[in-house]
């Protein structure tokens, strides 16, 4: 490799890095990214990432091998005897052909193991400085999502407890949380969403209805019909909600699924009359669990109906109400054994 060749390679693989950094949605995505710049960078035929949670005793470790990549998750159980020296030791290893990093920022985030053949060659000695500084940015990255982790911790807990305060106020905002986000899970990986795309589907079920928490309590406690003029202020609440959390950052993708819920796949909806494919994809879905949530678990004002009856609303309102697509994936889902199963026992 030309001098010129090699710098842009070093070069490259930061600007890589950084790229991970910010916008990977998740550890595991950003840990089997960065074992490959490792593996490409230096040639590597084995490269073991660990990274550590740093509020528990949760591991998650990356094994790439022969174009083969194999992670690990759970306690100190996952990490040989090798490795679990390693974190202690918390010491720099630069050798002819293995190289070993602790990734440390203010206390021990993980470490990273590559290790190349002798019949490859030595490392030289820009490789190992570029190894060393390579580390120290991806040490960087790993704090970042440990302060990611806790800030969404914090955030979830504040959402739990809003979402107690909404269920109270207004009875028909009350979810099945644990279902729910597991149906979400299931439907969301069905759909290839990302990571991102399913937690803000999981913010929105919890505060789709946040909005209402500004209406008359006599409006939502209604048992007789809506009057028109009724239904035009519980048309509000999907704007409601959103003015309510517009400024908390970690709540933004999740704001046009609230915002639109509510619209129909045939634009009979509302807040703003969209259909189909100009409804946001996670609106879409949304309107569906939601919809689901009140069929099989059932309202204060409405007796929950079984699988068969759910199944035959859900069809019925195919291209009306909800995504005809959509609900296919759906349907498919709740016909899973695992599904009906955890259902069946939530009740």
């Amino acid at each position: 490799m030309t001098t010129k060749k090699k710098y842009d390679s070093i070069f490259s693989s930061f600007h890589t890095i950084y790229r991970l950094i910010t916008t990977s949605g998740d550890i595991k995505n950003f840990s089997v990214g960065i074992c490959r710049i490792y593996r490409n960078a230096f040639k590597s035929d084995k490269v073991v990432m660990v990274c550590k949670n740093a509020n528990s005793y949760a591991f998650m470790k990356v094994r790439l091998e022969k174009n083969v990549h194999a992670i690990k998750k759970g306690g100190a159980s996952i990490l040989t005897a090798r490795e679990k020296d390693i974190l202690s030791q918390e010491t720099e290893i630069v050798l002819d052909n293995r190289m070993i990093y602790p990734f440390n920022f203010l206390n021990t985030l993980g470490t990273i193991y590559i290790k190349r053949k002798s019949s490859k060659g030595k490392f030289t000695e820009i490789e190992k400085k570029w190894f060393l500084s390579l580390c120290e940015e991806v040490s960087i990255g790993l704090k970042i999502f440990n302060l990611y982790r806790e800030e969404k911790k914090i955030m979830t807990s504040y959402i739990k407890s809003f979402t107690k305060l909404l269920s109270q106020y207004v009875p028909t905002s009350y979810i099945h949380i644990k279902s729910i986000f597991r149906l979400i899970r299931a439907l969301g990986k069905s759909m290839k969403l990302s990571e991102m795309e399913i937690q803000s589907l999981e913010y929105a079920s919890l505060l789709h209805d946040a909005g209402k928490i500004q209406l008359p309590t006599k409006l939502l406690k209604k048992e007789q019909p809506l009057t028109n003029e009724e239904f035009k202020l519980i048309m509000k609440h999907p704007r409601k909600g959103v003015e309510m959390i517009k400024d908390l950052a970690i709540l933004r993708p999740a704001l046009p699924i609230i915002l639109h819920h509510h619209e129909r796949f045939d634009g009979k909806g509302y807040p703003s009359k969209l259909k189909r494919e100009q409804i946001p994809v996670g609106a879409r879905i949304l309107s569906i669990i939601d919809a689901f949530d009140a069929m099989y678990f059932g309202r204060p004002y409405r007796k929950r109906k079984t699988m068969k009856e759910i199944e035959k609303e859900l069809r019925k309102q195919k291209g009306k109400q909800f995504d005809p697509h959509i609900v296919e994936k759906f349907l498919k889902i709740l016909n899973r054994k695992s599904i009906k199963k955890y259902l069946r026992s939530s009740v």
